[in-house]
């Protein structure tokens, strides 16, 4: 995960009411980089609740994720089309970030051309990510998506050693075999396992499924890239603007894909789909992922970015208990393994990023201290 520092973006105390950063679409630049007032946080850290303090950016993560999975996996659960549940929720994500640019007169388009390249690449990677997800989701059980979906943790710094040239360190090296076997463990190809299903026709649509999962992956990797870019040429970049364009990035996939229902395969939304009990149902459940947005916020606003990474994967734990409970379908063994194999390297990376982070975030509290030594010593000797 890129860390505050890596990324070397901060906010204002003026902007830290901005808006809330998708967490699906940038997760994990913008949501660990944006919107995080370091002094505050150490206020915070030190006031009388500072043993809660301590611990509720873990709570707010681990509640985003629980939240975030149960949401998804009760939408799945009731029915519908998925995307096309997401209408209300971005309608009304749209207006409220609408609002609060009109409020604060941010520019909705802002930078040079090649900035507004960049965004326009990064909310396109970043919504396209969302759609792929959620398609995928028409496909296989949640539990797999999600495993496979995440190992864009290892893509998005395994891409980097190439585009950046950095050089390969030895968490990569033992996270990335991790994640490749965790994923042959998870799709378990013809080539490799013998099928146990006695429908072709099953294990086809579940391949399909797992494909695109891979491929979402990899298009979140994309997004996370152009985004270190963006925010790396333009330092006042907005969230909240950057919010609004992906909502709209989204919004208008999700009209394309009406249009391509109805005109195409003749199953667009109808009145009669739209007032039923099931679409209401998931469009409402659909809205809780907003107050998602709002504690990954509150999360990284009191947490690490890299231990904010390791508490991500919880999705992955989440997705699998949801499923043994609640639905008939039991993961297997090879299932199980392939989640632990994922969640294992991501453990890794996240580790490896929190240790490279202790001295320099060692450096920085020691330079901090020296100069309230110093203003300390000016005081006096004014006095």
């Amino acid at each position: 995960m890129m860390s505050l520092k890596e990324n070397g973006l901060y906010e204002d105390d003026s902007d830290s009411s901005d808006g809330p950063i998708e967490a699906i679409a940038f997760f994990p630049p913008a949501v660990s980089t944006l919107s995080i007032n370091d002094l505050s946080m150490k206020k915070d850290l030190g006031n009388k609740n500072g043993c809660y303090m301590r611990f509720s950016g873990v709570i707010y993560s681990l509640l985003a994720s629980l939240i975030f999975t149960c949401a998804t996996f009760s939408i799945k659960q009731i029915g519908v089309d998925l995307l096309g549940a997401l209408f209300l929720r971005f309608i009304v994500q749209l207006l409220i970030m609408f609002s609060f640019i009109r409020y604060k007169k941010y520019p909705f388009l802002f930078g040079t051309p090649f900035e507004i390249f960049l965004q326009a690449i990064c909310c396109a990677t970043g919504a396209g990510g969302l759609f792929i997800y959620y398609i995928a989701l028409d496909y296989a059980e949640l539990s797999d998506v999600t495993t496979l979906f995440y190992t864009k943790v290892v893509w998005t710094v395994v891409f980097s050693i190439f585009i950046y040239r950095e050089r390969p360190s030895i968490s990569i090296l033992v996270a990335l075999p991790l994640t490749i076997t965790g994923v042959i463990f998870v799709t378990r190809p013809s080539f490799l396992f013998s099928s146990s299903s006695n429908s072709s026709v099953n294990n086809n649509h579940r391949l399909i499924g797992l494909s695109l999962s891979i491929i979402g992956a990899i298009t979140s990797s994309t997004n996370i890239l152009v985004f270190k870019r963006l925010v790396s040429t333009s330092k006042n970049i907005k969230p909240s603007v950057i919010t609004f364009q992906y909502c709209l990035a989204v919004f208008i996939l999700l009209i394309i894909n009406q249009l391509y229902r109805k005109f195409i395969l003749d199953t667009g939304l109808t009145i009669n789909y739209v007032i039923s009990w099931r679409y209401i149902l998931a469009s409402v459940v659909c809205l809780t992922i907003i107050a998602v947005n709002l504690l990954v916020q509150k999360a990284m606003k009191r947490e690490n970015p890299s231990i904010f990474t390791l508490l991500g994967s919880s999705d992955i734990i989440f997705a699998l208990i949801l499923q043994n409970i609640f639905t008939t379908k039991r993961s297997d063994l090879f299932t199980l393994l392939g989640s632990a194999l994922v969640i294992c390297s991501v453990l890794i990376i996240g580790l490896s990023k929190i240790l490279n982070e202790q001295p320099s975030h060692q450096k920085v509290q020691l330079m901090d201290n020296q100069n309230n030594i110093k203003d300390f010593d000016e005081t006096n000797d004014k006095c």
